[in-house]
């Protein structure tokens, strides 16, 4: 009871450290009236312009990995049994999901990956035709 008293108390201190106007574009966000969502809590919806933001280190979980769905990280132990044994993999999880995200757009679409190999989650792009050469940049 104690822990769960401090770490209530430690969050109300966190909050009321936030600028007013921080507080006001989260509760904008956590009541989906900003321009911001999830890739699972936009589904069903639309927008003109799309941004989709691919960062697994900053996603929590695992069910999700667009490293793997890239050829950048390896198949997982479990992935392997899972391909062997015709069941779900984290593969198909983020393929779906990133189909989601990506056909919310109703004129653009942009994805920015946060990759540790971006000349390989480019190559996997272009040969999965998902994307050409010329739609994609990579920055350092």
């Amino acid at each position: 009871e104690n822990d769960r008293l401090a770490q209530e108390t430690l969050a109300w201190e966190t909050a009321f450290e936030c600028p007013f106007e921080e507080m006001a574009q989260y509760q904008n966000y956590i009541s989906e009236s900003s321009g911001f969502g999830t890739h699972q809590g936009v589904k069903g919806l639309e927008f003109p312009r799309v941004l989709v933001i691919l960062d697994d280190e900053a996603a929590r979980g695992n069910l999700f990995k667009y490293e793997r769905l890239f050829g950048v990280e390896p198949l997982s132990a479990t992935d392997i049994k899972n391909q062997r044994d015709g069941i779900e993999t984290s593969i198909e999880r983020t393929r779906r999901l990133l189909y989601v995200a990506c056909s919310r757009a109703e004129n653009s679409l942009a994805l920015v990956a946060y990759t540790s190999s971006p000349m390989t989650l480019s190559k996997t792009a272009v040969e999965l035709d998902w994307f050409s050469e010329r739609e994609i940049d990579i920055i350092s």
